[in-house]
């Protein structure tokens, strides 16, 4: 049990009502009881938020308190929210140490407090910062580096020569470093080109289940640092990927894609080879970006091919008309078959 007051103090916010009653948990606003905190994140939830029985609400400071109901208000109630998920419900770490049944290669690196769980590999050479937390039958590749505060989830494989930055989150079945999807027409079959590159991913990403990385053929792919990437996206070989993009799950790169600082890219988008988003870029889910199309910062694309959001709204208006133009095309062909009948 916490108090509102010492809540507020370690939010860095300021409270209004009964400081002192003892908060057990976080809940939404419907569901939340006496002690219990909720958010009041948009002006929806701001007209119900008075009748909810949270015990105290994170608001804005422009929220009417016209019940005095215990509050705590600060500019970004859903990040407040957020941090106190992480406290009432802190993420469990396994205790350190090497399993029994995993196997560590020659020269491997393991930092202070790492634990490695049952039937891990860890390949010769490979470098495991402090406090990481390498999963039951995850494979970590030779040569592998992993930096400090890093947790791969179960069955996580990464290959060879990876570099991983601090305090990343790989979920489970997720695969870096496999080769990329190269290859080359010779004497009329298919020749693989080799895959010789690396994968580099930077610091406090989060990369989400059953997703894909490849190796660059030469070069590194690249995932800048805070990336957050969903599951089931697959990132191709030779793309760059710059720092705190979003991208939303089902999601394809193809090869060599850039994609600059801030951009969010939602669900089930794909991405045709060189194509470039620009920094803070939009791109809604499912619409298409053709070979070497550049989206430029801060634009807000939909559908296939990719267009100016503005453009595909006003499309989408005059095809909601059509039934009513073709009603008066056909209303006015009438007319002028009546006129050409008396003339």
């Amino acid at each position: 049990m916490i108090r509102v007051r010492e809540i507020a103090e370690w939010l860095g916010c300021t409270c209004e009502g009964d400081g002192e009653r003892e908060i057990a948990g976080v809940a939404d606003l419907e569901s939340a009881g006496h002690d219990e905190v909720a958010f009041v994140g948009n002006r929806k939830a701001a007209q119900t938020a008075l009748a909810s029985a949270a015990g105290c609400l994170l608001v804005t400071p422009e929220f009417v308190n016209t019940a005095g109901r215990t509050v705590i208000r600060t500019k970004d109630p859903r990040g407040a929210f957020a941090r106190l998920l992480h406290r009432f419900h802190p993420v469990e770490a396994p205790p350190a140490g090497v399993h029994a049944t995993a196997v560590i290669g020659e020269g491997v690196e393991l930092g202070d407090g790492v634990s490695i769980g049952p039937r891990a590999v860890v390949g010769d050479g490979a470098k495991i910062g402090a406090g990481s937390v390498i999963g039951a039958g995850c494979v970590v590749g030779k040569r592998v580096t992993i930096g400090a505060g890093s947790r791969l989830h179960a069955n996580v494989t990464i290959y060879d020569d990876v570099d991983i930055g601090e305090r990343a989150v790989l979920h489970a079945g997720c695969v870096i470093g496999a080769d990329g999807f190269g290859f080359v027409m010779e004497k009329g079959r298919w020749e693989k080109f080799p895959q010789v590159g690396r994968v580099r991913i930077g610091d406090d990403c989060e990369i989400g289940a059953n997703a894909t990385v490849d190796r660059a053929a030469l070069g590194v792919t690249w995932i800048g640092d805070g990336v957050k990437i969903d599951n089931m996206v697959h990132v191709g070989h030779n793309c760059r990927i710059g720092n705190h993009v979003v991208v939303a799950a089902q999601t394809g790169f193809s090869g060599a894609v850039v994609v600059e600082d801030y951009a969010v890219i939602g669900g089930q988008v794909g991405i045709g080879d060189k194509a470039r988003i620009e920094s803070r870029a939009v791109l809604g889910s499912g619409c298409g970006v053709l070979t070497s199309k550049v989206i430029r910062s801060g634009e807000v694309v939909w559908g296939t091919p990719a267009r100016p959001l503005k453009e595909i709204l006003e499309q989408l208006a005059n095809v909601a008309k059509l039934p009513e133009m073709r009603k008066e095309l056909l209303e006015l062909k009438q007319q002028v078959a009546r006129l050409l009948e008396e003339g």
